[in-house]
């Protein structure tokens, strides 16, 4: 399967932050020819490439859920209130069309206040304003169709731009669950590796971390490289704070992260030739390696983050080109790992 189709596969299907068993099985059906016990359960998704104990153990980590919304309320005139599942950019809601997974996949759009009724800094939503037009006129002609607690995703798919781009609504981070499984296939065909390989697609990683904390307390990794998106250069941002789209992954410098681990990424870049990038954070990285450093049983951790332009939006933009770049440094890394 070509890169584009691969991202394209996992970032279509439907699955916000503890709804993640459709996009979770797909990823375990696709890991299993590389991790024969590669299995679904509990939102997240769990595979190994070699079990030897006398050998370290390389845990690689991408998040399944996505941002999306949910149905708080619905109004007597038939509309649908709805609340943030994840930090969405409200600004670009207002008129986006979605669907409504109720009992039935139910197409709407979001609205708001015509913009002669508007005041001040209305023009961008709060939660409370949102809204989802159906196209139904009363509260009992959505009985049965759709109840409180019912998800709420954006209704877009992916699509090539120019020049190696693509976008899409869930390429974070099903892009880096798509690295992982490039890199997988290859690590599976090493005659012999220094360590051990756990694949693990984390549920949850938007609101609270917890599929990632469950991976530090059940798969007791000696590392770990948590695989997600940063933030992207676009027009109008700061070199210093964006890395660049199609310049290869980020490797992060953090001081919840093992420096040991940055290095080596680094040094395993330039030994293999492969183009990456240093983003520097000052606290948390917002990724699951937080969880994964600071869970009671936590182990050492990095980051490698693909360069994502209007995240958490509908229209998330990536370089094809990086999420194989970032394959090839995880399987170098691996390749590694371990080794005196």
């Amino acid at each position: 399967m070509q890169t584009y189709d691969l991202i394209a596969l996992l970032s279509d299907m439907r699955g916000g932050s503890g709804r993640e068993a459709n996009v979770g099985k797909k990823a375990a059906e696709l890991l299993r020819p590389y991790a024969e016990d590669a299995l679904y359960r509990d939102g997240s998704v769990t595979g190994h490439i070699g079990k030897n104990p006398e050998k370290p153990t390389l845990l690689l980590c991408a998040h399944l859920d996505q941002v999306s919304f949910q149905v708080t309320d619905i109004t007597d005139e038939g509309f649908l209130r709805i609340g943030c599942v994840g930090g969405i950019d409200r600004r670009l809601l207002l008129g986006q069309a979605v669907t409504v997974c109720g009992a039935e996949m139910l197409p709407g759009v979001i609205s708001i206040l015509p913009p002669h009724l508007l005041k001040g800094e209305q023009a961008v939503p709060e939660d409370s304003m949102l809204c989802v037009d159906l196209g139904f006129s009363s509260a009992e002609q959505l009985h049965g169709k759709v109840s409180r607690g019912d998800a709420v995703y954006y209704e877009t798919t992916c699509k090539k731009l120019q020049n190696d781009a693509m976008t899409g609504s869930a390429l974070d981070d099903r892009c880096g669950a798509a690295a992982v499984l490039l890199a997988a296939e290859q690590l599976a065909k090493e005659p012999e590796l220094p360590c051990n390989v756990t694949v693990y697609f984390s549920g949850q990683e938007e609101r609270s971390g917890r599929g990632a904390k469950l991976a530090a307390l059940n798969e007791k990794p000696d590392y770990a490289i948590a695989v997600d998106v940063t933030f992207g250069m676009a027009h109008g941002e700061s070199p210093s704070e964006c890395m660049t789209p199609g310049k290869g992954p980020a490797i992060g410098i953090s001081p919840v992260l093992s420096r040991e681990m940055s290095d080596r990424l680094i040094e395993t870049a330039k030994r293999a030739d492969i183009p990456y990038q240093i983003e520097v954070m000052n606290g948390k990285t917002g990724t699951d390696a937080d969880s994964l450093a600071l869970a009671p049983g936590g182990c050492e951790a990095a980051t490698v983050s693909v360069p994502l332009r209007y995240m958490h939006t509908p229209v998330e933009v990536i370089a094809v080109s990086d999420i194989e770049k970032t394959a090839h440094l995880l399987i170098e890394y691996a390749k590694e790992c371990g080794r005196e």
